[in-house]
């Protein structure tokens, strides 16, 4: 029996991994909420998601690409890997310094905030194709695990201590710095090489960069559009509501994260006669459980907030909580539809769906601009909403394309 559930822990290491760096991150979250001012932790959130913003422009769909072009070479992985890596500095160090040149409330601050997210977010997505590569994927998930209890103990002291939000960025950017050095020596990455021969690495990069940047523009920005326009425009204590809300929100994300996880396989190994029925079964199951979870907000959503954040004022992100769980059934559609697409190997076809989404969205945060957080809530849903329906569509016809060709060569 041991040897069976360790066998199982063996296989599922590095997913378990993952749900630890998500669920840390959420349990971060609502620690700092918890002591922090109404204020600060609006300032916080904001900060993070300008600066993980930018960091979308060092992760391009990059790590994929890394991998795939590489053809899984391992000495080729580790040299455009430390290519992109120099790219995600010059990126941390150039919004660093355009930052002195705007008015924020405390640049010391955001400096910090753009520290903790590269060595936090845009590192760990670099560095992964040469564990890829490797197959070193316990490896990579013990990094994970590790880290992620470094972060949840820095919170726990943090909240304990009543350390502020800079001694807060500031020990965790101690161990980003910690796991930095060991990831590097372990890999064996020299960054300083692409300094001395950049010519030589950028010759190693191909046109096919560019379809991967063009998907995940295209989906990063969908996603973001709404939160960026909070970080920006609203007030720091409606931006904590806001936040507060969408970090509850986005924990059913990772059922639908897990979701797609199965599904690529599922679809690869199934006949397009099945994939229908494959489609509805888990866009079913998914959607009962939001159901479930969207009935548990709607009565005890309130209490949830207060719980999690600890001050009565946060309950008054209720409408918000509930208004992005009803977002999540679409988001559901769309992740498992566009997983169909990726698995047929036509990602291509999600790049003009999602700039439409991008249009819907900027259009209808120009419309509901004057409602400030919950414009930008009701905007996120009729986006959502918007491109579940062009998902189902496209799909749809993809598969009746797909059943009349395989009924011509059976003929």
């Amino acid at each position: 029996m041991l040897k069976t559930i360790k066998n199982i822990l063996n296989s599922q290491l590095y997913a378990l991994s993952l749900y630890a760096r998500q669920i840390a991150g959420t349990v971060v979250l609502l620690l700092i909420a918890r002591y922090l001012s109404v204020y600060d932790y609006g300032l916080f959130s904001s900060y993070k998601n300008i600066a993980g913003f930018f960091f979308l422009f060092a992760n391009l769909g990059f790590a994929d690409y890394i991998l795939v072009s590489s053809k899984a070479n391992v000495n080729e992985v580790k040299q455009k890997i430390a290519l992109f890596m120099s790219n995600a500095i010059t990126i941390a160090l150039s919004i660093a310094i355009c930052s002195m040149f705007f008015y924020l409330e405390s640049h010391i601050l955001f400096v910090l905030v753009v520290v903790r997210t590269f060595l936090d977010g845009t590192f760990f997505s670099l560095i992964l194709p040469y564990f890829q590569a490797t197959k070193k994927f316990n490896t990579i998930a013990v990094i994970n695990i590790i880290y992620s209890i470094g972060i949840i103990f820095i919170a726990i002291i943090s909240y304990i201590l009543k350390l502020s939000l800079i001694k807060f960025l500031l020990l965790n950017i101690i161990l980003g710095v910690i796991n930095f050095i060991q990831c590097s020596f372990y890999t064996k990455i020299n960054y300083l090489l692409v300094v001395s021969n950049i010519k030589h690495f950028i010759k190693k990069l191909d046109k096919s960069i560019f379809n991967y940047c063009l998907v995940e523009v295209a989906i990063l920005f969908y996603i973001q559009i709404q939160s960026l326009f909070v970080s920006i425009y609203a007030k720091k204590e409606d931006a904590a509501l806001y936040f507060a809300a969408f970090t509850i929100g986005s924990i059913i994300q990772l059922l639908v994260g897990a979701q797609k996880q199965k599904l690529i396989p599922e679809f690869i190994k199934s006949k397009t006669a099945n994939v229908k029925k494959v489609l509805l079964n888990n866009i079913s199951n998914i959607s009962t459980l939001i159901t479930m979870i969207l009935l548990f907000f709607i009565f005890l959503g309130k209490n949830v907030l207060v719980l999690f954040y600890g001050k009565e004022y946060y309950a008054n992100a209720y409408l918000i909580l509930i208004l992005f769980t009803i977002s999540s059934y679409f988001s559901a559609i769309i992740v498992i539809t566009g997983t169909y697409l990726t698995a047929i190997g036509k990602v291509y076809k999600k790049t003009p769906m999602q700039m439409e989404a991008i249009i819907i969205a900027i259009l209808s945060l120009l419309i509901l601009r004057k409602e400030g957080i919950y414009g930008a809530t009701w905007s996120y849903l009729l986006t959502s909403l918007y491109l579940a329906f062009r998902y189902i569509i496209t799909v749809n016809k993809e598969i009746n394309s797909n059943t009349i060709s395989n009924k011509g060569e059976q003929s």
